[in-house]
Parts: structure tokens; C-alpha cells; sequence
């Protein structure tokens, strides 16, 4: 019975060490970005607490190393502080960092209440940024333009997110406003 046992055991070890001697099968590795398609994406910046910020969009990437989420396409984005939406806006391609902060290298923004179309774009190496702590777009070229207002270009800006302060120039800045004026009759009778 023992001879019986010891052969047993001889065989199961030879049975071991043949299959670890054997190619084992690769193992798939660790992916290193979370894609994620028709998304909706949230963000609540630390630094704004009354802002939500929302993005539709059909492809988003999150990459955990460095903790940064890359939305594509975006068409349907919002700015919403309480109830009132104050811009929308539209991007192919937006990053948001570890710090909440925004970089693209395009944004086509629309001023609810304003009713004012906003192109902002990059410049070289500078992409447009949108600055959670400071509350500002900086922006290297932007033009402002609407149906009643004309058009306005500018470059090297720094906007408040209500867009009513903002900072614009440095040496050799260019900037000019087109503004269109409808006739109107005067109500004393002179020309307008």
C-alpha cells in the first residue's frame, strides 16, 4: 500500500513540474485609459460650488494616471449656476484636469441671456483655459459676435465667466469692434 502511495505521489510531482515547464498563457495587460461612449459627464468644481458644469458627449476617455478626463465631440455643454443656464458650449475636443480647469484648443461658446455667439481658439502652444479658481476663460484669439451687437476680435484675453470683466492685451495686442446701427426716426424729427 506505501509502494502504491509513493508512486502516486512521484507521479503527481512529475505532473507538476511538466506543466510548469509548459509556455503559460499571456495575461492581458492592464489598460491604461477608460473609454466610456455616449456620455454624460458632470463636473462640481471644488472652487465654484454653486456651478455644474455638463457635457453630452458621444466618445470620453478617462486616464487614471494622470487623473485627466478627454471628452470628444462635445455639442450639448452647459454652465449652470442654480437654475439659470448662463452659456452653453460646444468643443471637438476638451480636457478637464486633476484641478477641474478646462484646455481645448477650440470652444464655441453661446451667451444665454446675452444672446451672443463667442469663438474662443488657440494660439501657437496656448490653448483656451478655463481657470475653476479664478472664475475666468483665458483665451488667445476670440471673437464676440450677435445679430444686434456686430462683431468684436480680440486677442490674449482674460474673461470673467459672466463676461462682463475682463482683461484684455499687451504689447502689440490687436483688437477692434464692428457695430451695425438700424435707422430709426428720431422722435424730434432729425435724422438719426
Amino acid at each position: 500500500m506505501i509502494r502504491y502511495a509513493a508512486v502516486a505521489l512521484v507521479a503527481v510531482l512529475v505532473a507538476l513540474v511538466v506543466l510548469s515547464l509548459l509556455p503559460s498563457a499571456e495575461r492581458p495587460g492592464v489598460r491604461e485609459t477608460i473609454l466610456l461612449t455616449s456620455a454624460t459627464v458632470r463636473l462640481f468644481p471644488a472652487a465654484d460650488p454653486d456651478a455644474v458644469w455638463r457635457f453630452a458627449a458621444p466618445e470620453v476617455e478617462y486616464d487614471p494616471a494622470s487623473r485627466e478626463t478627454t471628452l470628444l465631440s462635445i455639442r450639448d455643454g452647459e454652465r449652470r449656476v442654480g437654475d439659470a443656464v448662463d452659456f452653453t458650449l460646444a468643443a471637438e475636443r476638451l480636457v478637464i484636469g486633476r484641478d477641474d480647469d478646462l484646455r481645448s484648443a477650440r470652444l464655441e461658446v453661446h451667451l444665454v441671456e446675452d444672446d451672443l455667439d463667442v469663438e474662443m481658439e488657440a494660439s501657437g502652444d496656448r490653448l483656451v483655459r478655463v481657470d475653476q479658481e479664478a472664475g475666468t476663460f483665458e483665451v488667445p484669439r476670440m471673437r464676440i459676435f450677435g445679430s444686434d451687437f456686430g462683431e468684436s476680435r480680440y486677442e490674449d484675453m482674460r474673461i470673467g465667466f459672466d463676461f462682463t470683466e475682463f482683461e484684455a492685451g499687451g504689447p502689440d495686442t490687436i483688437g477692434y469692434s464692428e457695430f451695425e446701427l438700424d435707422d430709426r426716426d428720431r422722435s424730434d424729427g432729425g435724422t438719426p
